[in-house]
């Protein structure tokens, strides 16, 4: 139901069981309405940002009155006052762990992908039917241990984290605003997931080299510094927010660009050349090879442009502000619609189209916050640079000598929106 203001912001009202259903359709549907809209759902009145000369606002010009919430979940609960950060001084410990993911990690990126695709491809056969998601998770796990954290993980720690992630991808994105007391299935699932997480994390602080650039250095050697106070069960809680946001997304987004490569046959003819050209003699992507791979690199860009790891960035205020000029009151939840951003015509030419060659001249678009897969500003993802690092190299590493054929694509629309975990891929030897 549209109502109509004295202000040229429109007021949209929202079934909280549309929300839930699928919160990424209302979205894309309010997209049409405006570059700013006030949406009511639930007992909340969130403020919906479609426009990119807007999330700069957002996101940058108003990053202390517009501060990141514990969850990036779409509360529907009333409003409450944001929590003030915890024990953790936050700019100093995310600048600890952006000298973590420095360039100079670049060559320990690689080799981790190298033998997670090795390792988890030795069993494949030609026309092996596989569910996809499995595979993928225990990539996603390995890379982010061995290539962003810096340090090594056992099976068994493989399979109590792949178990973690697989009962959190499934949460909903859209929450009732109870603050999860309620005695539930869902909240037992997620006890177990912390559970085996903890022990991932407990085991990965154990065996941390200091020594060595990533992640976890700035954690053990660093955060204690920065943050005395801190208790151990925080430390490894913590390891494992790092592991999950790292292991998600590059789960997530190698399930979009095997779907996108067994569906977009010029952009994979032109893909599999560049590997023909590059790769020959050669049997993984090292740091010698990768900055030739400009449309594989392209081809990433353009998935993550189309699939963002997360399809909306929340801000709550913490004061009273102003955004686009609209009055925005404290405790509101201001919402940037990443997809409608990612793809405005305003930005892109053709924006629905998977074109990767749009990235080969640099940004493809002229709003400097039109391409918000990673976030902006002082919150921008720290893990973007080896992220796309790693899935370059991943993509050849598992296509590069064959093909992924998808009888029925199913996504998943309850969690984290990727493949399905009944996905089926069919795998054929080129």
């Amino acid at each position: 139901m549209l109502r109509s203001r004295a202000l040229s912001v429109p007021e949209v009202t929202v079934a909280a069981r549309e929300l839930r259903a699928d919160f990424e359709a209302v979205f894309e549907r309010l997209a049409g309405e405006g570059d700013l809209v006030w949406m009511f759902a639930g007992e909340q009145r969130l403020l919906l940002v479609n426009g990119a000369d807007l999330a700069r606002e957002v996101l940058v010009d108003r990053a202390e009155q517009l501060v990141k919430p514990r969850s990036q979940a779409i509360v529907l609960g009333p409003p409450r006052p944001e929590p003030a950060d915890g024990p953790i001084p936050v700019r100093a410990f995310r600048h600890a762990l952006a000298g973590g993911l420095g360039s100079e990690r670049e060559p320990e990126v690689l080799a981790a992908v190298a033998e997670a695709a090795e390792r988890e491809t030795a069993g494949w056969r030609d026309g092996e039917r596989i569910r996809l998601m499995e595979s993928l998770r225990r990539l996603g796990v390995r890379i982010a241990c061995a290539g962003m954290l810096g340090a090594p993980v056992d099976d068994r720690d493989v399979g109590r984290a792949v178990d973690a992630l697989r009962i959190l991808d499934e949460q909903p994105r859209v929450v009732s605003g109870d603050g999860g007391r309620r005695f539930t299935r869902g909240g037992l699932r997620r006890a177990r997931a912390a559970a085996r997480l903890a022990a991932v994390a407990a085991g990965l602080v154990d065996r941390a080299d200091v020594s060595r650039a990533g992640e976890l250095t700035a954690v053990v050697r660093d955060l204690p510094a920065l943050a005395p106070g801190l208790s151990d069960r925080e430390l490894r809680q913590l390891v494992g927010e790092l592991l999950l946001g790292a292991a998600g997304p590059l789960t997530q987004t190698t399930g979009w660009l095997l779907v996108r490569l067994a569906s977009e046959p010029q952009a994979e003819r032109s893909v599999r050349g560049e590997w023909e050209e590059v790769l020959v003699g050669h049997a993984a992507v090292g740091p010698e090879l990768l900055p030739r791979l400009l449309l594989t690199r392209a081809f990433v860009r353009e998935v993550t442009r189309l699939h963002p790891t997360n399809p909306r960035i929340t801000r709550a205020a913490l004061i009273d502000t102003t955004v686009g000029g609209e009055r925005v009151p404290a405790h509101t939840r201001v919402v940037l619609n990443v997809n409608a951003i990612n793809r405005d015509p305003r930005g892109y030419e053709e924006p629905l189209a998977f074109r990767p060659e749009r990235w080969l001249d640099g940004r493809p678009t002229e709003h400097k916050l039109g391409y918000l897969s990673f976030g902006a500003g002082e919150r921008r993802c720290l893990g973007e640079g080896p992220g796309v690092t790693a899935l370059t190299a991943l993509l050849p590493a598992l296509a590069r000598r064959r093909r992924f054929g998808f009888d029925e694509l199913r996504v998943s629309e309850t969690g984290r929106r990727q493949l399905a975990d009944d996905t089926i891929a069919s795998l054929r030897a080129r």
